[in-house]
């Protein structure tokens, strides 16, 4: 159990002394940072008379506050163990979007209708693909070809690859799953962001992996804090999202990527690096040296066709050490021998042209960003944000913890939407939903239209409980 220094529970409250009772302000202020996810379930409270002394206040004022969270199901304590961030009776449980497609409009996906030179390079694919049939289509770490083709994009963007170093799957969570076979015994400690990749918390919960996760606040990667949680409980895995992280749309800064991957070294711990969207510069901003540059022989980069050109493009990667690529090669053995050779032979022509699809990729994302940054400003004001400078969506802010019961509202009205709960390993995460910037400028417009409408449906009057509206 994750224990919380006195002086970080200060830092993340912030100027909590306002008007009324300090105790019902303090535990107010605590109430909110466990339901954003920044004090993660299960983590170790400061003692009572140590976070007095730190903010400057009674005992009996903490005392109280730890009180009234325990009463509220928020803290639970025992003699002699302390007290520790909980949930009253478990969560509600965020809609479920695994499976997508349906009527109205999707804000679940975040990828983009396919770029109009695909069609010219499956054209080309189809010519080439005769001169396989005599190959027996089978390879179990890709084709040669794509292969080089994917090491040579590691190159260029400043991280040496060779094509023993590259193996071929079927999309980045495809991946992670082949590392999770491959390194992660049942029962073992997986270290995540919060929030993180959905899909990516279910595939390690599906693996038995225990999640820790490693909030991040507005600036990014707090380095100091899982610094210390990985010397007090060494993760066997990591899996980070460095660049336009997934939800959040932050990009790790260069002296943080070389202290994690250090830290996380020193446990002999497997580092998953998901570069999904590194590609997905919008703004041209300078970007660190990619994270494997850090990293060990355990360190293993994922990433996949699937954002950066169409979603229908199954065709991913893994770059690591070339004994640990023959483990994840071992491993597929289990689940299938090879990717489709077709759709291998499309690929490898699509990195051959990847510049220039970016370019045209970029700028449809950029005018789709700018359309729902408008409708939100004008019809949400209430709502926060950050514009990101890449990836594909926004990490907004509600104005009251309403996520889940938003997306409810939502669905009924056939708009899909994922609220921030999808996001967490552990804590709720309700006053935040992923916006992606994918769909069309008219669609993102309606989809404004329709959550500015049932916004004040769902937030809660002042004076009216609010605890049993967000938890079972």
């Amino acid at each position: 159990m994750a224990i919380i220094p006195a002086q970080r529970v200060a830092e993340l409250l912030g100027p909590w002394r306002r008007e009324g009772v300090r105790s019902d302000r303090l535990a107010w202020a605590l109430r909110s940072l466990v339901l954003d996810g920044r004090l993660a379930v299960d983590s170790r409270l400061p003692a009572e008379r140590t976070l007095a002394g730190v903010l400057a206040v009674s005992r009996a004022t903490v005392t109280a506050a730890y009180d009234r969270l325990r009463e509220e199901g928020y803290v639970e304590s025992r003699q002699g163990a302390g007290s520790w961030v909980t949930l009253p009776g478990g969560h509600r449980p965020a809609p479920p979007d695994a499976i997508v497609g349906g009527a109205g409009l999707d804000l679940r996906i975040s990828a983009l209708p396919a770029p109009p030179v695909l069609e010219e390079i499956f054209g080309a694919a189809a010519r080439e693909f005769p001169r396989w049939l005599d190959h027996h289509g089978y390879d179990p770490l890709g084709l040669p070809p794509l292969r080089e083709a994917i090491a040579a994009r590691f190159e260029q963007r400043g991280l040496p690859t060779r094509p023993e170093q590259i193996l071929v799957t079927n999309g980045a969570l495809h991946a992670l799953d082949l590392t999770l076979r491959a390194t992660a015994p049942r029962g073992r400690r997986a270290l995540v962001e919060l929030p993180s990749y959905p899909a990516a918390l279910d595939a390690l919960r599906g693996a038995g992996a225990r999640l820790t996760p490693a909030p991040l606040g507005r600036d990014g990667w707090d380095v100091d804090a899982i610094e210390a949680s990985v010397r007090s409980e060494p993760p066997a895995l990591a899996y980070l999202i460095p660049d336009f992280q997934n939800p959040t749309g932050l990009v790790m800064e260069q002296t943080a990527r070389r202290r994690l991957l250090a830290a996380l070294e020193t446990t002999g711990a497997t580092v998953v690096i998901d570069e999904t969207f590194a590609e997905l510069n919008l703004d041209g901003v300078s970007m660190p040296a990619p994270a494997g540059t850090f990293g060990g022989e355990r360190t293993i980069t994922v990433g996949s066709l699937s954002k950066s050109v169409w979603g229908g493009l199954r065709v991913g990667w893994a770059r690591a050490d070339p004994a640990l690529i023959l483990r994840l090669a071992t491993a597929r053995a289990a689940v299938d021998l090879a990717s489709p050779l077709f759709e291998q032979i499309v690929a490898t022509h699509t990195l051959e042209r990847l510049d220039e699809i970016l370019a045209e990729r970029r700028e449809v994302i950029r005018i789709r960003r700018a359309a729902l940054a408008d409708a939100l400003d004008g019809r949400l004001p209430d709502w926060s944000y950050s514009l990101p400078a890449g990836g594909l969506f926004l990490w907004a802010e509600l104005p009251a913890p309403i996520a889940t019961s938003l997306a409810l509202e939502a669905a009924a009205r056939e708009l899909q939407l994922s609220p921030g709960p999808r996001f967490a390993a552990a804590g709720l995460l309700e006053r935040y939903v992923r916006l992606p910037f994918t769909l069309a400028p008219w669609q993102l417009e309606r989809a404004v239209r329709v959550l500015a409408e049932l916004t004040p449906r769902v937030t809660p009057r002042p004076g009216r409980a609010r605890v049993a509206q967000y938890v079972a």
